[in-house]
Parts: structure tokens; sequence; C-alpha cells
């Protein structure tokens, strides 16, 4: 299982990059102005040394004060003793998530209402940061990540009737094709175009070479736990953050 975490985790950090990152003896630590806890947390490849955890945790969170964000650690399984340090000192759990895993043969298929390119143009950003509805102080930020993805991307728009209302992008590395991103209008949800639209990524990463898929969904996300099981997709591990507020209660993001 540790060998399969730290895949998947170096796959999904690279995928979703940060703007800044920081490496302290072995730990991870992510900052990027706040937008997403994936990218302003401290992440770890390999279970943490037991006697220095506590001072480590110390430093992490000087770390983050000193850019005024709140300090919160993203927990996988290789992580129980650092889990249990970050209770014992008062971080919260929140976002229990999942990541799941399929092979692309038994999913991809291509739909003529889905266009795919390379790349990720501003069209698309426009259209993405529109229906996910995030705020303007965070574009910046969420457009120089997007951006900074080194490894091949391919992004999708739905079109019904001439009008966009479905997007996705996928990141492709190692053979493996990671789905990210995905949102459907709210007036066109339930509709099939969520489901069309991975299908049809994973059909274009097949054709780069791709052949197991991923993606990360909120464990409380029922609606898209069930789509992705439909697809063929299954829990692989759990994951989770821990989140310390800031000294005037303002706590972390929640993505």
């Amino acid at each position: 299982m540790d060998r399969t975490v730290r895949l998947y985790e170096e796959l999904s950090m690279n995928a979703h990059p940060s703007l800044h990152t920081v490496l302290y003896d072995g730990w991870i630590l992510r900052f990027s102005n706040g937008y997403t806890s994936r990218a302003n947390s401290v992440n770890m490849l390999c279970k943490p040394d037991v006697p220095d955890v506590i001072e480590k945790i110390t430093q992490c969170e000087k770390r983050y004060s000193a850019q005024n964000l709140p300090t919160i650690f993203k927990i996988t399984p290789v992580n129980d003793v650092l889990d249990e340090a970050l209770g014992a000192r008062g971080y919260s759990v929140v976002t229990p998530s999942v990541l799941m895993t399929a092979a692309i043969p038994g999913i991809a298929s291509h739909s003529k209402n889905i266009i795919v390119q390379a790349g990720i143009s501003t069209f698309w950003q426009e259209q993405y940061f529109r229906l996910s509805q995030t705020p303007d102080s965070a574009v910046p930020a969420a457009r120089r990540m997007q951006n900074s993805i080194l490894n091949r991307v391919l992004c999708a728009a739905c079109f019904v009737d001439g009008i966009a209302v479905a997007y996705g992008l996928c990141v492709i590395e190692r053979d493996f094709a990671g789905l990210y991103d995905i949102i459907v209008d709210p007036r066109y949800r339930r509709m099939g175009y969520g489901r069309d639209l991975c299908k049809t990524l994973l059909h274009s990463a097949a054709e780069c070479g791709a052949k197991g898929a991923y993606l990360q969904v909120v464990a409380d996300n029922t609606a898209a736990m069930r789509l992705y099981g439909e697809l063929g997709f299954s829990a692989c591990y759990r994951y989770w953050y821990r989140v310390k507020p800031l000294q005037n209660g303002i706590s972390g993001p929640a993505l």
C-alpha cells in the first residue's frame, strides 16, 4: 500500500502544482496563496519519524503562519502517527476524500459533442472559473497553477446546441490519466454529460498511451461517487486534511 500511495500522491501533486514548494527533511510544504488545501498543505510520501514529529509540526506551523495561512496537513494511510499527533494538538479533520482508480479500456469512448484539445486555453479557463464560481481574487493563482502543469494535459468541453455545458481536464503521466476539474453547468446536470465527458477524455488519454486512470472525490459527494463507480472506478485509499485555524479564527479552504 505504501508504494501505491506514494505513486498516486506524486501523480496528483504534479497534476495540481503549487506556486511554491519547500522541502523539509522529507516533508513537502506547498504554498499557493491559499487556493485549495491540496496546494497549501504539508504532504509526505513515507511514514514520518516518530521522535521528531512534534518538532516538525511546530516548524511547519511557523512557516505557514509567516505566510498568513492556516497550517494544513494532508493525511494518507501512511501518516497514521502524524494524524494522531495532530489530533492531540487540536487539529480538525476536514474534507474526507477518496482516491479512486480504474483501467481505461473498460471506460473509454468518444462522443461527437465533446471537443478535446491539447493544453489549456484561455477560453477553457475562463469558462471553468465561471462555472466553478472561483473567486476573482483566486483566479490569478489558479490560472498560474494550471499553466504550470509540466505533463501532458488534455482539456475537454461538452456542447449542447452550440452551448458548452461541461468542462474537464486530464493530466497524463507515467501511463496514468488523472481526471481533474470535472464540472457540469447546474442546468444540465443528471443528463449524462459529465459521464460522456469523462469517457471521452479517457478515450483521448488512451490514444496518448495511458492505461490506467485515477481521480479524487470528496467522500460525501454521493452523486459523483455513484457516477465514478458506474464508470468502473473503485476506491484505492482514503485521505483527509487536518487543519489548525489561524489566530483570527479563519480556517483553511476545504477543496
